[in-house]
């Protein structure tokens, strides 16, 4: 079975697109001479093809995103930032995670973009000093919301048992804390439990099935309901949340601990200047983005406390 393809990119070139725009940066960071490292410490290609950089990411890292929404900008980026330097990447997309930890540990992958639990486990091969995520809005973390239509007089997560529910693709976090809830409440597991689960491309989908009536729920994160209402006032006072988790990290970016110190104390100072980039900037307030931020091992302290919890309770049962 297939588990992961690779995207190549160059100047010039036609016809591919990366689909992730928040790991364009990183690709950026690691394309330019960065990336010369220690050849004791990895595969030959770093000395034989010194300007070829490798990044990994899961597939449906982005849940707020809808990735066909995301390729003009993003090779918009590429072609101008990778154009200028004459260098190539090659972008491999992970379906399956241990893959992609496969890959991690062997050297052949130099930057990886990847949700916060499964980041959890591999973070033994990444640099736990340099970790790097996106802000939406004015914040770095987001909580996860189950919403409901207020008209419909749902107060309590028993009230939703053989109900439906909109769930975007790739929304791990709230997956897992929808999981939590239900467990601790002595219910059985989302599939068992819901009548429905709607898988959708987006959060917004997922708000906007919930509205018309589609569902009777839906998972996002607060930033998105906050764009949503904005945008539509009457999703505010039709919507309410149900319940609400702690703030946590939903995305990490995170750096193979191989590559050399110096290069990965020039990627910090990159990565900090990433948004005085007026063009970059631009593409990404597309997004609702605003820029990159290194994160403290702390930061994603909640998101930990949540899968300890998950485990407890998937091991009592």
């Amino acid at each position: 079975m297939m588990v992961a393809r690779k995207i190549t990119t160059g100047w010039p070139c036609k016809g591919h697109w990366f689909v992730a725009p928040f790991i364009v940066i990183v690709l950026l960071l690691a394309l330019c001479p960065l990336f010369v490292v220690q050849a004791e410490k990895l595969p030959d290609r770093y000395t034989q093809m010194p300007e070829n950089g490798y990044f990994g990411r899961m597939s449906k890292v982005l849940f707020d995103a809808n990735v066909t929404d995301t390729t003009i900008a993003t090779d918009m980026i590429i072609r101008e930032v990778f154009g200028t330097m004459g260098m190539r990447s090659e972008i491999v997309v992970y379906e399956d995670k241990d893959k992609l930890t496969n890959d991690l540990a062997n050297n052949r992958i130099d930057a990886i973009f990847i949700n916060t639990i499964d980041f959890l486990d591999m973070q033994h091969l990444i640099d736990m000093e340099r970790l790097y995520t996106l802000i939406y809005g004015d914040r770095v973390e987001q909580a996860v919301l189950l919403l409901v239509r207020k008209s419909d007089e749902l107060d309590m997560i028993s009230d939703l048992r053989g109900k439906t529910v909109s769930i975007p693709a790739g929304h791990f976090l709230g997956r897992t804390y929808l999981e939590v809830l239900l467990m601790e409440n002595g219910f059985p597991p989302i599939e068992k439990y819901f009548a429905n689960v709607q898988e959708t491309i987006d959060t917004n989908s997922a708000i906007v099935d919930l509205f018309f009536n589609k569902t009777d729920a839906a998972l996002v994160s607060d930033i998105a309901f906050e764009l949503a209402a904005e945008l539509n006032p009457r999703i505010k006072t039709s919507l309410k949340p149900l319940a609400v988790s702690q703030d946590m990290i939903p995305q990490i970016i995170g750096l193979n601990k191989n590559i050399s110190e110096q290069n990965r104390a020039r990627i910090d100072e990159i990565m900090g200047k990433s948004h005085e980039n007026r063009r970059i900037q631009h593409l990404l307030s597309l997004f609702r983005a605003n820029k990159f931020i290194k994160l403290k091992q702390s930061d994603i302290g909640s998101t930990k406390q949540l899968i300890d919890r998950y485990n407890y309770l998937t091991q009592s049962r």
